[in-house]
């Protein structure tokens, strides 16, 4: 049998709108909870893994130049990474303050603190060029939504098992990496075809029908949000596969699966998600995924097998490695 296409198909589209990266200790800053609101909350956290960059305090100067130098750790051998500021007053007073294992420092004029950083996040957000030692692996995907439908993540994560687990294996395993998190708010899209080779008939009254009460909902917001996160959730880990990650890995789409029915319901082609990590300048991979700042994917609901995606006209064989990841099932 071959591959159909409604006379009218439509998808949904989630676009990340806002990342952050943080670690654990830095969940209950008030600067990070209050940068998601209700306009813009944190639906999806990522837990990755990243290399271990600590700053040298004795080596850095304060000069015409601010001059920091980093260490950074890859197994057992140590590489210095050297940034340079230029400073907006005079740096004679400055100093670096860090204490062992120096993952994170302060900066001082005299007795006035001007600055709190990171080392890791520091360096990576400073450097010039980025290098591809610093790809972090996405070890673990998770929603914002708790079981009792609570959506606070900042509050969720601190005390997460999973996390936890990942905090213990990854000091054992892997002591030149450091965990940390990315926090991140979607946006949704309803994107339509219209298929005018089809002459109208009763099945596509029923389509009609169909993208109507979608696009009512669409435009009403009465889509389900937690619905939405959950396919979102589920169409991220189907693609990544994290090692930590089991729901979804293989099942997803399922037209049985209730978390996200009401799409099903509604004759959806597709969901699909897109991904830019650039802005936090870091590129994700897993076992399954090349490192990339860009990453797209689409999903289709129903039985691949019958129907076609709406996106099926991108061949994403012919789209440069360059420009990003690229998968449509």
């Amino acid at each position: 049998m071959d591959k159909f296409r409604n006379f009218i198909e439509y998808g949904i589209v989630m676009n990340m709108t806002k990342i952050s990266m943080c670690q654990q200790d830095d969940l209950t800053n008030p600067i990070l909870k209050d940068g998601f609101t209700e306009e813009f909350p944190c639906h999806i956290y990522f837990i990755i893994s990243r290399p271990r960059v600590a700053i040298i305090p004795e080596r850095c100067e304060f000069n015409e130049l601010i001059k920091l130098v980093f260490r950074v750790q890859k197994e057992f051998s140590f590489e210095e990474k050297i940034i340079f500021l230029k400073p907006i007053e005079d740096t004679k007073n400055y100093r670096i303050e860090s204490e062992f294992p120096h993952s994170k420092f302060y900066m001082f004029n005299g007795d006035k603190q001007i600055l709190y950083a990171k080392s890791a996040l520091y360096y990576a957000m400073h450097t010039r060029k980025y290098s591809e030692e610093f790809n972090s692996e996405l070890l673990y995907i998770g929603q914002s939504y708790g079981k009792k439908g609570e959506k606070d993540s900042t509050s969720r994560l601190k005390n997460h098992s999973t996390l936890q687990k990942i905090y213990s294996e990854a000091i054992q395993n892997n002591p030149d990496k450091e965990i940390w998190l990315n926090l991140l708010s979607f946006d949704r899209e309803l994107h339509t075809s219209f298929d005018g080779t089809n002459k109208l008939n009763k099945r596509h009254d029923n389509e009609v029908q169909n993208v109507s009460k979608i696009m009512s909902k669409f435009m009403k917001n009465e889509l389900s949000e937690k619905e939405i996160i959950n396919f979102t959730e589920a169409s991220l880990i189907k693609y990544f596969k994290p090692k930590y990650n089991i729901m979804f890995k293989d099942i997803f789409p399922s037209i049985d699966h209730k978390s996200y029915q009401e799409c099903i319901e509604l004759d959806v082609n597709s969901v699909s998600f897109q991904l830019d990590t650039d802005c936090i300048n870091t590129k994700l991979f897993t076992e399954h995924i090349k490192p990339s700042f860009l990453n797209m994917a689409s999903f289709t609901l129903k039985s691949k097998e019958y129907r076609k995606n709406l996106f099926d006209i991108i061949d994403s064989s012919l789209v440069p490695t360059t420009f990003g990841n690229i998968k449509i099932e």
